[in-house]
Formats: C-alpha cells, structure tokens, sequence
C-alpha cells in the first residue's frame, strides 16, 4: 500500500473513522479467510501495492481458501482465486455483481469522470449518473447505453467492421519490420493505434509521433498506475482528498493534478476530427461517423456524450493491451524457442509460402491458436462492487466490498492447467487426432472466457482483440524468425522474463533479433502491402 509517507498517526486516526462508520453490527456469519487483521488498520500493512495477484495465490494456498477476505482500514476485499468461485459470484448473481467501486484517485482527483459532465449529464437525464469511460462505470443506465452502443457497433457476427482495418496496419508492420527492425517495439506501437483509431474514428494516422497515439500512450500510463487497487491511500481513505497538497507526505495530490483531465485531453481531440470531417464529407463511414450521423438533427449533449465516450473506451481499452499482449508473446517465443519452430512448422504446412495467413485459416491452425491463448490477458481485472449483502459457501459477503477476480491466480490452476501451468506451454490446449494432427483440446477451458472478465463487465471487443491478436501473432511467425539481440561481443543476450506491475503489467524493456524468414518471405511481405494500397 502506498502511503505516499503520510504521517502515520494521520492514518491511524482517519483509519478510525472509517472504520467506525463501515463496522458490522452484531452478524454471526463469518468472512472468507485471510491474513490476521490489525485492531483499526486491518490488513492494511498486508495489501501490497504491486503484483497483487500473486499475493492472493499465495495466501489462497496458506488459508486453503479460494475465497479471501481483507480489511482495509475499513474497507472491505474480496478475492477470488478460482474460476467456479468467480463463475457463481460474477456470472450467475451478476444482477449484484456488476458495479464497480469508486476510486478517488482515479476519478475525483484525476478526473476520469468529470463532476461538471457528470452534473449536466443528469440534468438531461436523471437517470444518467455519471461519465466516463465505460470499462469503469459503475452499473447503470449510463452503463447500459454506452455497451448497448458499442455491441450494436461491434457485434462479432459483423467482423467487416474491423478486419480491414486489422489487415492494413498489419501488412504496414510486417514491411517496417523489414525496413527497421531494430524499431520493432515503434512498430507495434503504430499498428496498434493505427487499428484502434481507424476502427473508432476513421482517422488515418501519422507515420511517426503521431499525435493521437502519443496522447493514448500518455493516458494508459495513467490509468497503469492511478487504477490499480491499492495503489494509493485516498482510495481507501476518501477523506484524504481533502488534504492540501502542500501537506507533508500528500505527493499524490501533486500527482493528481498534473494527470488532472487526461482523459479528456485524449479522446476529445480525434472526435473533434470527425466532427469537422463531416462539415467537408472527408470523414470515412466509421462507427464514430455513422453515430454522429444519426444524431446530427438534434444532437442532444447526453448523446454526444455516449458516442465520444463509447469510441473512447475502445481506444482506452484496445491501444495498450494490444502493445502489451504481442509483447508478451515475443518475450515468451524467445525464452522457448521450440514453441516457435513448431509454430512456424504448422503454418509452411498449412498455409505454405504463396502467401500470408488469413483470418479464414484459423481452424487448420490450432497451434497458433495455442500460442494466442498462452499470452494470457495483459490487464490486471478491474475489480466489481457487491451493490448488497450477499451470502457464499456459509460466508458473509459485505455490502460494498470490492470484489477482485484474480484472474492470473485462475488461469496458473494446477488442478484444471497441469502442474506446469506457470509455464509456457501452447500443448496444454491441445489434443492429437488419430490421424497424429493437433486440434483444440474441448475439454480444456477456453481461457479467454476468464482473461476478459465475467459477467456483465465482460469486454465488449473482445473478439476484435482475439482477431487481432491471432493474425498478428500468425503473420509474425509465418514471415520473421524472432531470436535473442546479440551483444557487442558477439553473444546472445539471454532475455530475462521480467513484468512491471501496474493494471496492464507488461514485459520490462528488452531486446530481441527480428529477421524475415527467407526472401520468399519478404518478397510476400512487400506484395501484400502493395495490394492494400491499390486496394
């Protein structure tokens, strides 16, 4: 828990109050199991502030208990630590699952949702609660409109929408890679934000420094830190928001406002690019175009509030996570390089070298298929809020307590992933047919029904993050060798499996080797870019 060295007698008082407004009256059911608790800070010296999943797994196995219980200088914590318990409380009773707990941080002192939208907003509609991005909204009307907004948008029954998109940046990234290597994390970067504010806004991005894609990366650095539970003391202790930042120990509050309206900074300036798009007809028939369309007539605010927002939440939520997950997977091919040759094995034999993968090719290609699901979720679960007393297993669930998945503790079970389930291992997804071929295995659980969230809060582009995942991940491997970067001296540089903490936790800078297969290879490359601008 970071304390930002507030003095600790401060803490300690306001700690008692907390508590004392949030303690239990006289209820005989007991909490779930966790580490023993301090008379008035509870657990709050227990809480870490960085890689918290793994301290759940491991007090899961001390207390035996999928099911924890924490105080934190009154506030109540939940942790799930297995996929039947995150099922029963997050899927089957989502109706009180579903809300999410207020983070001061975040959204008061950051301003992720600003109180000036959130008053205008319910003075048009008094059912309208707030605003923001809809990953953090707690569950409402507001909610309700914005996914209603962005499934009807991004059905997965409607892959039109994104693929070509998808396709374009790739090709554009395999030709970088032949050109730069060296900046293969640069290109990533651009064929991820390309593809999100292609989809979202229609808007063709720069080749270098564009300015939309800076921004998004200065945003998710913010929501890495400021939105992880825990991260700071005023999300336990509301009332510290009040502290004046020149108060010893309130660096937070300095924090705040240099991140203050960043959100904002970030998904306004794109909408605004379509807004006057359409009054010269250069927009492109984009979701945020066709939204804006409809509503041009009358134009209610609260409208386009849900549409700016909306397109938000997939530039949010789809620019970093994508950088983060293709990571992962060149972090983990270079600490197991037979995964990659047996990769690249299944792709000369189905799809060989006269061209490129295609989204079409995803059933003769299970082995791929593996690979995308071992590079596992990237974001760290947002955790739910109980919106009443609940009871579970004979345990009592407090009203208002913070319910966190941990969804990396579910997916590393031994029981239903194997003994080696911490490891790198694309196999355990698969089976061999009679005829000695691989196939997805149906009786192992598919991982992505728990990597992004449960319930009502599942992601609502999801399958276009598995889409373009899978593609990127098969192109890849079917054209470029990856290996380890060779030092001055001559020798591999032996990578090393190290993450940053934070709600996306992402490999810690490393280097790698990325060269094209054979000439074949790059002579596809070069062709494929070259249909996609005749296209």
């Amino acid at each position: 828990m970071i304390i930002e060295g507030a003095p600790l007698f401060a803490a300690f008082i306001l700690a008692l109050i907390f508590l004392a407004l949030n303690r239990r009256n006289g209820n005989s059911r007991p909490l779930p199991p966790g580490p023993k608790k301090l008379p008035l800070l509870g657990n709050l010296r227990d809480m870490p502030s960085s890689f918290q999943w793994i301290a759940f797994s491991q007090w899961a196995k001390q207390y035996d208990s999928d099911i924890l219980h924490l105080e934190v200088a009154g506030s109540q914590y939940i942790v799930l630590n297995s996929y039947d318990a995150a099922a029963d409380l997050l899927d089957k009773r989502s109706s009180i699952y579903s809300s999410r707990p207020h983070a001061t941080m975040l959204y008061d002192l950051v301003g992720y949702v600003s109180p000036q939208q959130a008053i205008e907003c319910s003075r048009i509609n008094p059912n309208i609660v707030g605003t923001g991005i809809l990953l953090l909204m707690s569950y409402g009307e507001d909610l309700k409109a914005h996914r209603k907004l962005f499934q009807q948008e991004f059905h997965p029954n409607h892959p039109s929408l994104h693929r070509p998109h998808e396709k374009k940046a790739l090709v554009v990234f395999l030709n970088g890679l032949l050109e730069t290597p060296e900046e293969w994390m640069g290109h990533i970067r651009h064929m991820t934000g390309s593809i999100i504010l292609r989809v979202a806004y229609g808007i063709h991005v720069q080749p270098n420094n564009d300015p939309d894609i800076h921004a998004a990366e200065k945003m998710i650095s913010v929501l890495n830190i400021a939105g992880l539970p825990g991260a700071f003391l005023v999300d336990t202790l509301p009332i510290l928001k009040y502290v004046p930042s020149w108060f010893p120990g309130a660096s937070f509050k300095r924090k705040a406002k240099a991140w203050n309206g960043i959100l904002a900074a970030t998904i306004t300036p794109p909408f605004m690019k379509v807004k006057k798009a359409m009054k010269t007809a250069s927009a492109y028939d984009v979701y945020k175009m066709r939204n804006i369309q409809i509503h041009v007539s009358i134009f209610f605010q609260e409208e386009e509030e849900i549409i700016k927002e909306t397109a938000g939440t997939m530039y949010e939520g789809g620019a970093d996570t994508g950088i983060t997950a293709l990571r992962t997977f060149i972090l983990a091919i270079l600490n197991f390089p037979n995964a990659q040759r047996e990769a690249q094995e299944e792709l000369d034999r189905v799809i060989g070298k006269e061209r490129l993968p295609d989204y079409d090719d995803k059933d003769s290609l299970p082995y791929i298929t593996a690979v995308t699901y071992e590079c596992g979720s990237p974001l760290y679960p947002f955790p739910h809020r109980v919106d009443t007393e609940d009871t579970y297993r004979g345990y009592l669930i407090p009203k208002d307590s913070v319910v966190i998945p941990n969804v990396w503790g579910i997916l590393r079970d031994p029981s239903i992933y194997g003994p080696n389930a911490h490891e790198f291992e694309p196999k355990r997804w698969l089976i061999k047919t009679n005829g000695g071929e691989w196939k997805l295995n149906p009786d192992m659980r598919d991982p992505t029904t728990i990597s992004f969230g449960f319930g009502r809060r599942v992601c609502p582009g999801k399958h276009m993050g598995l889409s373009s995942l899978w593609i990127n991940i098969a192109s890849l491997l079917h054209s470029f060798n990856i290996t380890p970067a060779i030092a001055k001296d001559g020798k591999p540089i032996e990578p090393r499996v190290k993450y940053v903490s934070g709600v996306l936790s992402a490999p810690a800078p490393f280097e790698c080797t990325i060269r094209p297969r054979s000439d074949g290879h790059v002579a596809l490359v070069k062709e494929a870019l070259a249909s996609e601008l005749e296209g």
